[in-house]
């Protein structure tokens, strides 16, 4: 009884806060909405216009519309079947979901339309096999913010996470009529980040150096570990036996 009313208040509050999630699931987490596939396929052509123009505004590129860049700014266009979870233990439901990758938001669908999903402490969402974490981190600009991060390892002292996302690249005019021009287009990046404890997650470059000296710590052990597992943490199988040994260590 106590577990239901806690995901009761949990819905309650997703759905009458200023961004809301759509009565998608119950609170067992199964698929309650008769016509999953049909708004799958409906709500598949649509997009968060609002959303998106409204951060188009703030990044000083307001005289843009969608139509007008190339490409999307999602990985998958599509909405996909993902799970919400509470603390990782609490299921909160099935809901048709896909991550903005330019405006770092998840986009829920129902028959009304799109709208986003709160970025609230120790939600988790499974969403096309990866886990999505909120996570605060500083952005390029030294502010304090709220983002979705693909959580690739985490123990109980340190944990490997991965930013995806789109950034939009200015267009280009054609010099003269022998040239073609270019329209804006989506670009898209990945980061990848190092967490220790309860600190905020540190950006870490693919270079064995920057690796080994993001860690706070046992640096003597560690590099003894990389040379006899010959590792050259130049890739994410590498981060992650290196986290996992890190998080052996006393």
């Amino acid at each position: 009884m106590k577990t239901f009313k806690t995901t009761l208040t949990l819905l309650i509050f997703f759905l009458t806060s200023s961004y809301v999630l759509p009565q998608y699931g119950n609170v067992n987490g199964r698929q309650s909405n008769a016509n999953f596939e049909a708004n799958l396929a409906v709500n598949s052509q649509m997009r968060g216009r609002d959303i998106f123009q409204d951060v188009l505004q703030r990044s000083n590129k307001s005289e843009l519309t969608l139509s007008d860049i190339e490409g999307e700014p999602y990985f998958k266009e599509q909405f996909s079947n993902g799970i919400l979870f509470y603390k990782d233990s609490l299921n909160l439901g099935e809901f048709l979901i896909r991550y903005n990758a330019f405006t770092d938001e998840m986009e829920s669908s129902n028959d009304s339309g799109n709208t986003v999903i709160n970025k609230v402490d120790e939600i988790s969402i499974l969403l096309d096999n990866e886990k999505y974490v909120i996570l605060n981190f500083l952005d390029d600009n030294n502010i304090i913010k709220k983002g979705f991060f693909i959580e690739k390892y985490r123990g109980e002292n340190n944990g490997l996470f991965l930013k995806k996302y789109m950034t939009i690249k200015d267009g280009k005019e054609a010099k003269t009529s022998f040239h073609k021009s270019t329209p804006p287009s989506f670009v898209d990046h990945e980061k990848y980040y190092l967490k220790f404890s309860d600190n905020a997650p540190i950006e870490i470059k693919l270079k064995k150096n920057k690796v080994l000296n993001a860690f706070p710590d046992k640096k003597d052990l560690l590099e003894k570990f990389v040379a006899e597992k010959k590792l050259q943490l130049e890739t994410e199988e590498d981060l992650i036996e290196l986290s996992k040994f890190y998080n052996t260590l006393d």
